[in-house]
């Protein structure tokens, strides 16, 4: 038997998080007598007819595809089609978040079996009886797949019983060092550009003996106690992995890989304040600094910032997703307003690096709504002189399969209700990531929905301003500049406008730098002296300015000229509709700019409205819309997420 595991691109350029689940199955089908090929596609990126070819070559008899994301649905269909035409008889299997569309999957593609579940144990099971068989109804018996019968009826087995969370998450480095190259996923805590964004702010990172370490990521959980009503996932609750499994991995990426910073890359880091306690004692040991990826603001304190602190954390990122209550209810998010600020509040109080997330255009999200999610950030990013207001990613809502929204999508006719609907959507959301807009879930017209991001950034732009000052911004800004000068790939983590930071703005002339230490408070300075002006000595005293704004103009990075010249496009803000509706008459748009100027016309006049009860979506999908419209029966537990 040969079997081989690929994984699918998902961003636009390689990720630096190693493909966990990919690892986590050969390691566990390795345990249990297996070999696997690993044909690592989104590190390598190889042509797609050489990746064909290399995986004809191999001539597996089964084929895992691993679509962590369902945007991965172009790919996987066209790679299914062309495997199976020219090896039929190779068992074709999918899984990943992808595998919540199964029924478009086994009736588009060339996929035999999805797996529906956490995929350990569901493939070695597939692999074994591969042995004798590769007919998809001889898998009947085995939990965790769907698939199309013999009368090409579509079968869902169930969800298969989940590890143990000592087995979660159980890899070799050695995998990764022979799939791909490793640095992708080891690198440098320190580049041409400076120190690693993560950690660039503690004064810490700059220590002497850190200079030559080496980042990675390691998970310390799966799950999420959450259930946000635009997020899939296969996993039930949260499995926090025992302190000393991840004390081990991280004694072996130290030794073997000369590792000082790690990033903790979970979705839910931390819940378990007894898992937390034991974690921060053990990791204290290791002088490592770390980054959290995903924490809950409903279970930060100050408290437990300077225990993490006093530990070596250096970072910690939330999805805060909304500054207002009531797109909190639709999200089913279980914090609140207050929340939120109390942890921007205390994680930069604290000296601690954080962005605010933010997720627009949920149904229910109005004009009013994001005016208190522009307060929201107003107040987040002018709490200290030494922020970057800059420091926010704003994504719309993308509705994706076994997600309430994407049900609701559905009811509202945004996504066809037949498989053929279906399956152009995904088509449509394929290779997009949170920084691209797609469809309009909201009662509000495109041209100002379209605007809704815009306005949040200038009004929070505007309101740092105008507290410490143009010349402090533009210090900010240059402060910030040894990230973002050179161009360098997006990595797809965050949207606009921090994702402007990563594409490159400052440009060098050898003037005089704008970097000044008279600007800051006496107990800022203690906070960003070794951050800021110790950096490493390539890059003091830069002589670095910021761009012309006829220079941006030209190359017309508009987004850039309001980072750069906030107050001028604040002057300017009146004129920014307008633009929008005459472009769009250009384009005979004629509906959208006459429902746009009758919205603005209903909201200056207070006219009208769309009334919303703000509740959980998910209660409203199954309890006030029906639940799942036109649903093969065996689909319905995948539509309905966990």
């Amino acid at each position: 038997m040969k079997i081989m595991l690929i994984t699918t691109p998902i961003r636009p350029v390689a990720t630096s998080f190693p493909p966990i689940g990919s690892l986590s199955i050969i390691k566990y089908l390795r345990k249990h007598g297996i070999e696997v090929e690993f044909y690592n596609i989104d590190a390598n990126r190889p042509e797609y007819e050489n990746a064909i070819e290399h995986i004809l070559d191999f001539k597996p008899d089964v084929l895992g595809i691993s679509a962590v994301v369902s945007t991965a649905y172009s790919y996987t269909k066209q790679l299914s089609l062309d495997i199976k035409a020219k090896s039929p008889n190779t068992l074709v299997v999918v899984g990943g978040n992808l595998a919540a569309s199964a029924e478009v999957l086994l009736r588009c593609t060339g996929i035999d079996l999805c797996v529906i579940g956490e995929g350990e144990r569901v493939f070695l099971d597939i692999c074994n009886r591969a042995e004798t068989t590769k007919i998809p109804f001889d898998y009947s018996d085995i939990p965790g797949l769907s698939f199309l019968d013999t009368n090409k009826k579509l079968v869902n087995t169930g969800f298969v019983k989940a590890l143990d969370k000592s087995e979660v998450y159980d890899y070799d480095y050695e995998d990764i060092e022979k799939s791909s190259d490793i640095n992708l996923v080891i690198m440098d805590g320190f580049d041409d550009d400076g120190a690693h964004p993560w950690f660039k702010q503690d004064p810490r990172t700059y220590e002497v003996h850190r200079r030559d370490k080496k980042v990675t990521l390691i998970p310390g959980a799966k799950g999420c106690v959450a259930r946000c009503t635009f997020c899939h996932r296969w996993d039930k609750g949260i499995r926090y992995i025992p302190v000393d499994q991840i004390m081990a991995r991280i004694e072996l990426v130290m030794e073997r890989y000369n590792v000082g910073f790690i990033a903790m890359g979970d979705e839910n880091f931390g819940t378990d304040s007894r898992w937390l306690d034991e974690f921060c004692e053990k990791i204290s040991k290791y002088d490592v600094l770390w980054h959290v990826g995903g924490m809950r603001v409903n279970k930060i304190t100050p408290e437990k910032i300077a225990m993490m602190k006093e530990a070596g954390c250096c970072s910690i990122m939330y999805g805060m997703e909304s500054g207002s209550p009531d797109m909190l209810q639709i999200m089913e998010k279980k914090t609140t307003v207050e929340q939120n600020r109390n942890a921007m509040s205390w994680t930069v109080g604290a000296g601690l690096n954080t962005v605010v997330q933010l997720v627009l255009g949920m149904p229910g999200e109005t004009s009013k709504t994001i005016r208190e999610t522009t307060d929201f950030c107003k107040y987040a990013m002018t709490l200290y002189k030494s922020q970057n207001p800059n420091c926010l990613s704003i994504n719309y809502a993308q509705a994706l399969p076994g997600t309430p929204l994407y049900e609701y999508a559905r009811h509202k006719n945004l996504i066809g209700r037949d498989l053929e609907s279906e399956e152009q959507y995904l088509h449509m959301v394929s290779d997009i990531n949170a920084a691209e807009i797609t469809h309009n879930l909201t009662n509000t017209p495109d041209i100002i929905w379209h605007l809704w991001r815009t306005d949040i950034h200038l009004e929070t732009l505007r309101a740092y301003v105008k507290k410490f000052g143009i010349d402090h911004y533009r210090q900010v800004l240059i402060h910030d500049a040894n990230y973002f000068k050179q161009p360098r790939p997006v990595s797809g983590y965050f949207n606009y406008p921090k994702m402007e930071m990563e594409k490159g703005v400052v440009k060098k002339n050898g003037s005089e730098s704008f970097v000044k230490d008279s600007d800051f408070l006496p107990n800022e300075k203690a906070l960003i002296s070794d951050t800021i002006h110790k950096r490493h000595e390539a890059y003091e005293q830069t002589g670095d300015r910021l761009p012309s704004f006829w220079q941006l103009f030209r190359e017309r990075k508009v987004h850039m000229i309001t980072i750069c010249y906030p107050n001028l496009v604040y002057l300017l803000r009146r004129f920014i509709l307008p633009l929008y509706l005459i472009r769009a008459l250009f384009r005979g748009q004629f509906t959208q700019v006459r429902d746009a100027v009758t919205y603005v016309f209903l909201e200056m006049f207070h006219i009208g409205g769309t009334k919303y009860e703000y509740k959980s979506l998910r209660r409203i999908v199954e309890k006030d819309l029906g639940g799942f419209v036109d649903t093969n029966p065996a689909m319905e537990s995948l539509r309905r997420g966990r």
